[in-house]
């Protein structure tokens, strides 16, 4: 009885646990501080001039993520920089090139975060960001991002 009791315990305290390792490759993020965004499809493409682009979707909005070249460090993201965060939902396009508009200016920002390329060149780190849509009246947040072990395909 002692160790059916033990076992309960261990399944209850490990059997539901949402691990991202047990998620390879992985692509999600909080979605305005109360929604999980978690990828279904996922693509990362280096072009021939060095951008890298990381793009998700949970099947109703797609993130795209684009920094200057692949490597490991930090890109600052808002609308004076070369790295970019975007989000498109029915219809509605959010992006860090655009700044919000009101009595006090709200900007854009954010950092995507490469923290390590793997030996058969899997990436992993982290992102966050506000983007606002093209007229600045909406904004869109995303925190607690997570990118990992994602494979990058050329075109």
């Amino acid at each position: 009885m002692k160790n059916i009791f033990t076992l309960l315990i261990l399944v209850t305290l490990f059997g539901c646990q949402d691990d991202i390792q047990t998620s390879i490759p992985a692509f999600e993020s909080m979605k305005n501080g109360n929604f999980q965004w978690k990828s279904i499809v996922s693509t990362v493409t280096s072009g021939d001039s060095g951008v890298v682009t990381f793009t998700g979707s949970d099947g109703l909005g797609v993130i795209t993520l684009q920094i200057p070249a692949l490597v490991l460090g930090s890109y600052e993201l808002g609308s004076a920089f070369t790295a970019t965060a975007s989000y498109s939902e029915d219809g509605s396009q959010y992006s860090t090139t655009n700044d919000g508009v009101g009595t006090i200016v709200y900007v854009s920002d954010g950092m995507i975060s490469i923290d390590e390329i793997d030996e058969t060149g899997a990436i992993t780190g982290s992102f966050y960001f506000n983007a606002y849509n093209s007229s600045g009246s909406s904004v869109v947040n995303f925190s607690q991002g997570i990118l990992y072990k994602l494979p990058v395909t050329s075109p």
